[in-house]
């Protein structure tokens, strides 16, 4: 007698039952079906997680809840953009000033009036002194200084870059002479490479927080750029 066999029929789109369904399955299948919440529109209010919001019931509350937190986020970084654009449209105008008075400058005495007004007071700062190698002013000047020796700082002329840090006391008192400072104060570095290889400006100020290293150097090398123009066409190519 010919044995039978039974045949089972097998259970079309359904995985195997010792299959085990991942999250990343789960997920893998949601995002390839991004309409099945939408068709089944009736698990939106029974979904939700162990870790859920007090008072979060559902995955709509959730997400509303995951929007409502994004959106605070996005505002927050919109306040900084914008607290930031204002910042630099106020350096912008402080360095535009100073630009057109640099180009008005005809003489010693008219760049240094320059520096003392669009660049100290312009820009908020307590000193501000250019010193360049070999010159030797008509007269003394407060923002214009020859360094005929060593300089006041050892790094004074070894920038190839605007560098902001702290200085003792006395290192400031050397840099900008009757300057009294008891704690230190920081003092932004500028080299003025159209100039010449040894003209350097420092801008000084009280508050060791004014110029630090992590300031940005744009305006600071524009300045230079500028600064370094104007004197070579005032006093002439540097040495």
């Amino acid at each position: 007698m010919t044995p039978t066999h039974s045949r089972q029929t097998p259970t079309v789109g359904r995985p195997p039952e010792d299959a085990a369904l991942t999250e990343a399955a789960v997920a893998e299948f949601l995002a390839t079906h991004s309409d099945f919440l939408s068709r089944h529109a009736e698990l939106l209010e029974q979904l939700t997680g162990d870790n859920a919001p007090d008072g979060v019931t559902s995955l709509v509350e959730r997400q509303v809840v995951a929007l409502r937190n994004r959106n605070a986020e996005l505002r927050e970084r919109l306040g900084v953009l914008i607290t930031n654009a204002r910042t630099n449209d106020r350096i912008f105008a402080r360095m535009r000033a100073l630009t057109v008075a640099l180009m008005d400058a005809e003489d010693e005495a008219t760049l240094d009036q320059a520096l003392a007004t669009s660049l100290v007071e312009g820009f908020d700062a307590d000193h501000a002194r250019c010193f360049l190698a070999g010159f030797s002013p008509r007269q003394v000047r407060a923002h214009l200084a020859g360094v005929a020796g060593e300089p006041p700082l050892a790094t004074l002329f070894t920038q190839e870059a605007p560098s902001c840090a702290a200085y003792r006391p006395d290192e400031y008192s050397r840099v900008f002479p009757g300057a009294t400072v008891d704690a230190p104060a920081s003092i932004a570095l500028v080299p003025l490479p159209v100039y010449g290889p040894h003209a350097t400006l420092a801008i000084g100020a009280a508050d060791p927080n004014r110029f630090t290293p992590d300031l940005g150097h744009m305006f600071l090398v524009y300045l230079g750029d500028v600064l370094g123009r104007t004197l070579k066409r005032v006093l002439g190519p540097g040495r």
